[in-house]
């Protein structure tokens, strides 16, 4: 539900995919983002660059919406009509943020180690009665989450 809310700057190699949606509102952001609408293949359906802080838009018919950095856009040439692709995370050691939460209660665990572990341990949590999410950290978000 946050988003990008709180914080000061989106890295250049960093962007955030919010699906399912249509639309994003900036409101109380302090920083420019570009816009990326998709739809259910990743297919670029539009696209709005350098969306100040307080407005909203939207594009009808889109599954998927991608923020980036203002700027993106227009640096990596995307256009209409491309097709993208997610790929894994190819780092074998990374640290993991998992949200874990039961009924009204949630708690913050981060861990360093292989992706294969962190997504056995989301395969086995929601087989449980569990909510759990994993955000995968760059080394220094990671220092910062864990208090170091």
């Amino acid at each position: 539900m946050r988003g990008l809310l709180g914080r000061k700057e989106l890295p250049a190699d960093e962007g955030l995919l919010l699906s399912p949606s249509w639309s994003v509102h900036t409101w109380f952001m302090r920083f420019p983002i570009d816009v990326v609408y998709l739809d259910s293949d990743l297919t670029v359906l539009g696209m709005r660059e350098s969306v100040k802080p307080w407005r909203m838009t939207g594009w009808w018919g889109a599954r998927s919406v991608l923020e980036l950095p203002a700027g993106t856009c227009e640096r990596r040439r995307l256009t209409t009509g491309e097709r993208l692709t997610i790929t894994e995370y190819a780092e074998e050691e990374a640290s993991v943020l998992l949200v874990v939460g039961q009924h009204s209660e949630s708690n913050v665990v981060v861990a360093r180690g292989p992706l294969s572990a962190a997504a056995r341990t989301l395969d086995a949590m929601s087989e449980l009665d569990v909510d759990v999410s994993a955000v995968v950290l760059r080394d220094d978000a990671a220092d910062a989450a864990s208090g170091s």
